[in-house]
């Protein structure tokens, strides 16, 4: 295993890991509201049928 700390450069790979994960947050958590809402619309739209059915 020191082989293999000694090819890497972990410090750098983690820096870069969480930079990227900083800049994608922000698109990954609209998506995740876009998806939110519409599953809240369409179960909101799916119990006022059942209801006048």
């Amino acid at each position: 295993m020191d082989s293999l700390s000694n090819v890497f450069d972990w410090s750098f790979f983690w820096g870069v890991y969480g930079f990227m994960l900083k800049i994608a947050s922000p698109f990954v958590m609209l998506i995740v509201a876009i998806i939110a809402v519409g599953l809240l619309i369409g179960g909101i739209i799916s119990a006022i049928r059942q209801r006048n059915a």
